[in-house]
């Protein structure tokens, strides 16, 4: 297993974290600019440099059913898990951290594109691309006026990304139970030991024991 090079996506502040099980045999990086030029009589052509677009990241892999010998993790995650997962990310309104060691990226990334097939001959097994574009939060700057002089000084503010999630939450009504909450939320009754979790101070020691009225936080 490779610890040099790993890559991941985490989302919602890292709580939500994906480990690449396969690391992609290419990856690419578009590093563009939107320079201008114009052409000044005597002079030739003149580049006036701007800003610099984002970056763009873009690679192709697979999701495997079954363990083999380039497996980058110790344990399998359904593949169908890991397509749901990062879709619902797409669809958030939140970026994502993207980390590729060795190669020195870690920032934050909106997914641009997120595209998967289940090939014939592997059942169970996703192939993947997917397109990332760096996140840049809008630097707030700040103008100070000091009125008996009248002069102003700018305050530059270092930008802070924010991926957290709010948690959701859930009135209970009667007839309700932990485990049809729990279907309600994930598709899975099963998983109604984590809203359990969640909500001990609220719940008590019972998890059976609910009540019409109690709001819980949906993890």
């Amino acid at each position: 297993m490779s610890i040099k090079y790993q890559m991941w996506l985490t989302y919602n502040a890292e709580k939500e974290k994906i480990r690449l099980p396969v690391l992609p045999e290419s990856f690419k990086t578009k590093n563009g600019s939107k320079n201008d030029s114009v052409n000044i009589a005597g002079l030739g052509e003149i580049v006036i440099i701007q800003s610099r677009l984002a970056l763009q990241f873009s690679f192709s892999s697979f999701f495997p059913a079954t363990k083999f010998p380039g497996l980058q993790v110790g344990k399998i995650t359904k593949p169908l898990s890991l397509i749901k997962k990062i879709s619902s990310w797409k669809a958030g309104k939140k970026p994502v951290h993207f980390i590729a060691t060795a190669c020195g990226v870690d920032l934050y990334c909106t997914i641009e594109d997120f595209s998967y097939s289940e090939e014939g001959g592997d059942p169970g097994t996703y192939q993947y691309s997917i397109t990332l574009k760096e996140y840049r939060e809008i630097k707030v700057r700040q103008v100070k006026v000091n009125i008996p002089k009248a002069v102003a000084t700018v305050k530059k503010e270092e930008p802070r990304v924010d991926n957290t999630v709010q948690p959701k939450t859930y009135t209970v009504v009667s007839g309700d139970c932990l485990w049809n909450i729990a279907k309600r939320f994930y598709g899975n009754g099963s998983q109604y030991t984590k809203i359990y979790d969640a909500n001990r101070g609220v719940i008590g020691g019972n998890p059976n024991l609910i009540y019409p009225g109690q709001v819980l936080t949906i993890p």
